[in-house]
């Protein structure tokens, strides 16, 4: 078989990475007439192992993924406190998906733009790029409030605060609430050369992932179920020739044990091991 060769890349390319390799994995299992749904769950793991700044991992080992707070397109937020007539600002940001947040042919992680009778216009400034994107916890006594989400390194702005003359990068901020779904993002007060958003949403709770988790359990369940039902009541097959996908199940299950075996075996190296006082017996 072919082997499909993965480039590294930096953060920025990345959504373009994904697309390609899960293009060339799709055409590669098809001309080894893999099931269609084996196809589906591979692509659907890979795109969530690769896609990195959906998830972060706190010091505590725990996993937040933001691919329910991503947006086809990308969000675009008009900045009702700017209004000027005709003219008014808007904010056009992502998490995961990056391809349609661009500002002068650069994709990037945030962007302000201006908007002209409700059109956006090609005049804008990048408020923050992907590669900066940083996670932390909205409050390190309280896991539990939420995360907020940071992207940096954008054009030059003046800040008024700073001695004059001095320019300083644009920096975007979105501070996720652990609760129940808002809408969309509310801008807060302006801060010069920072762009600060608020939203509640449940990516931001800490047994978010376990939910999405769940119902990836779930989906998969219901399709086995609804796959038996149909082979036994129209095809009429019996047994276990009606279960889905026996014969790669069946294939799967040696490698799955040895694998198992194998783990098994290395745990009862280490418990002799730590009885020994840490050493082999000889």
């Amino acid at each position: 078989m072919e082997k499909i060769k993965i480039q590294r890349l930096d953060n920025s390319n990345q959504s373009e990475l994904i697309d390609n390799l899960q293009i060339q994995l799709y055409n590669k299992i098809n001309q080894h007439m893999c099931p269609n749904f084996t196809i589906t769950i591979l692509l659907f793991l890979m795109g969530m192992g690769l896609c990195e700044q959906c998830t972060w991992t706190d010091e505590t080992g725990y996993t937040y993924n933001l691919k329910s707070l991503d947006k086809d397109g990308g969000w675009q937020l008009k900045d009702e406190t700017s209004g000027m007539g005709m003219f008014s600002m808007v904010y056009i940001f992502n998490f995961c998906d990056f391809k349609p947040i661009k500002c002068h042919d650069r994709q990037v992680g945030a962007i302000e733009a201006l908007a002209v009778m409700g059109q956006i216009t090609e005049n804008c400034d990048v408020a923050g790029l992907v590669e900066t994107q940083t996670f932390d916890h909205l409050d390190q006594r309280d896991l539990e409030k939420g995360i907020v989400v940071k992207y940096t390194q954008g054009d030059l702005c003046m800040d008024p605060k700073q001695p004059t003359g001095v320019m300083q990068p644009r920096q975007a901020h979105f501070f996720i609430e652990c609760g129940n779904d808002d809408a969309t993002f509310t801008v807060l007060p302006d801060n010069e050369c920072i762009d600060q958003f608020k939203i509640r949403h449940h990516v931001g709770c800490r047994n978010a992932s376990s939910h999405m988790f769940l119902k990836f359990i779930f989906i998969i369940c219901l399709y086995f179920g609804g796959r038996f039902i149909y082979n036994r009541k129209k095809l009429q097959l019996e047994g276990e020739e009606a279960i889905p996908h026996i014969q790669l199940i069946k294939t799967l299950i040696p490698q799955f044990r040895a694998i198992f075996h194998l783990g098994v075996d290395k745990l009862q190296s280490q418990v002799q091991r730590f009885r020994h006082g840490g050493y082999d017996s000889i």
